[in-house]
């Protein structure tokens, strides 16, 4: 009496939805590092901006829309651009779920059907994956993950569209099409 027997699905059931996976974007050290220092120039202009903003206070113009709307510009674009900035950093990353294949970066979204990948190619001697989106490999996207994660990522994208291909090329046969060009 205590075992449980599991309900049988009828056929034509939808199939069981995986759970969303989720790839953090790996930035490179000099990315990484103009990220920031773009985080500090705003933060900079922002400072600025505040310290002409106590001098026009003291002894400005109020009466000025032009003095009023330059301040509200100049901070306007320097938090604006700080925002930007640190939802690149905070949340940049691939999600992949049952129909799509979606590159969120910061505040900015690019989604790709799983149904147009045709094809993934792991590239050993750059150190690259690559997703295709046509069989000509014209139209194609590097996945930039961190190496450790390639086989994981290859194997849930695959596991949610079978028709989705895979290969690699070994270092040696990456240079020797180099070669041949």
């Amino acid at each position: 009496m205590n075992d449980i027997t599991p309900i049988p699905t009828p056929e034509g059931a939808p199939p069981e939805r995986r759970p969303v996976g989720h790839w953090r974007f790996r930035f490179s050290a000099l990315t990484s590092a103009l990220l920031v220092l773009g985080f500090a120039l705003c933060a900079a202009g922002i400072a600025l901006t505040t310290w002409q903003f106590i001098g026009f206070l003291q002894g400005g113009n109020f009466g000025s829309a032009y003095e009023w709307l330059k301040y509200a510009i100049l901070y306007l674009v320097s938090i604006a651009l700080a925002v930007i900035i640190v939802a690149m950093l905070v949340r940049s990353e691939y999600v992949l779920t049952d129909k799509k294949l979606t590159l969120v970066f910061g505040l900015i979204r690019f989604g790709y059907e799983l149904e147009k990948i045709r094809s993934v190619h792991l590239f050993k001697g750059a150190n690259k994956l690559a997703v295709y989106f046509d069989d000509e490999k014209t139209r194609y996207m590097v996945i930039v993950i961190k190496d450790a994660y390639y086989d994981d990522f290859v194997r849930e994208l695959i596991e949610r569209n079978e028709r989705i291909g895979f290969s690699f090329s070994t270092a040696e046969e990456e240079n020797e099409f180099k070669k041949k060009k």
